[in-house]
């Protein structure tokens, strides 16, 4: 290539991937009652995750479909960006047993029938394991490639241990972390990684967000209109996350937010920044 350039990112067909699934299926109608149980079994691997309308060059960080090393390829080998392992998903409709053609009140007159007849609840629940986060950067030090920083390398297991409030804060301030739960040593963490090799790409993918629950409820009353009963007009009140529950976002991956210094093993770290997320998700999945 032209001499002026240090490196050059190319587009290429020799990318590997593999997806594994399976899928378990529960659906039962009764008289009053339609439910639906899915659960699914998922696991995504590629060398990099990304589509042809991506840039050609971007860090792992950044989610772009690039290689770290192109001269070992399977060292970049890992889950997707998009991995969920375990999915769940139900859904039911409960036809209530009170009024006309009902196990209950099944003679109702009009006025009973009115009140009492006619509802309906309904709802949807969904939970799955979190996304794969990127591993820790190896801030600046750029061992394997210098347009993009390898990965930092774990000399023990590293476990998240999210906080749904950052430290120092008051009770209900502050931005969740990925590593400041109670009982959580970041610290050791920070000092569990060590800086890449020379040729090392470092893992990827394999630290986890926290999972995804979310819980819908609808509840519905059906009028038989005056002049005919083929005629309804029916009346729905819809919650969308009724626990209110918020599941935690992007996480900074920034040098500062989730690099690693040269020797971490013998420095300290900024305890406010490291794995901290930039925001919390929205109610419902993106």
């Amino acid at each position: 290539m032209q001499p002026q350039y240090g490196a050059l990112a190319a587009w290429s067909t020799v990318g590997n991937s593999m997806y594994n699934a399976m899928t378990v299926s529960l659906r039962q109608r009764l008289s009053s009652l339609t439910m639906d149980v899915n659960y699914t079994y998922s696991h995504s691997l590629d060398d990099s995750s990304g589509l042809q309308s991506d840039f050609g060059f971007g860090s792992q960080n950044n989610s772009g479909p690039f290689i770290e090393n192109p001269i070992r390829q399977h060292a970049n080998y890992g889950n997707s960006d998009f991995d969920i392992r375990h999915l769940i998903n139900a859904s039911a409709v409960w036809q209530m047993p009170f009024g006309k053609g009902r196990a209950l009140m099944s003679n109702a007159n009009g006025f009973t029938q009115a009140v009492l007849g006619g509802w309906q609840l309904a709802g949807i629940f969904r939970w799955n394991t979190g996304l794969p986060v990127p591993s820790p950067a190896d801030d600046a030090r750029w061992a394997t490639n210098w347009n993009v920083t390898a990965n930092v390398t774990p000399i023990n297991p590293i476990q998240t241990c999210p906080s749904r409030v950052g430290t120092p804060a008051p009770v209900g301030t502050g931005a969740p972390k990925l590593f400041g739960g109670s009982g959580c040593d970041i610290k050791a963490i920070y000092q569990n990684f060590r800086n890449a090799y020379p040729g090392e790409t470092g893992p990827r993918n394999y630290i986890r967000l926290p999972g995804y629950t979310n819980v819908d409820l609808g509840l519905a009353k059906t009028f038989d209109m005056p002049w005919s009963e083929k005629h309804k007009l029916q009346l729905r009140w819809d919650v969308f996350n009724v626990a209110n529950h918020q599941s935690f976002g992007l996480i900074d991956l920034s040098r500062t937010g989730f690099g690693v210094a040269r020797d971490p093993a013998l420095r300290g770290l900024n305890p406010r920044t490291t794995g901290q997320t930039l925001r919390r998700s929205r109610a419902t999945p993106e």
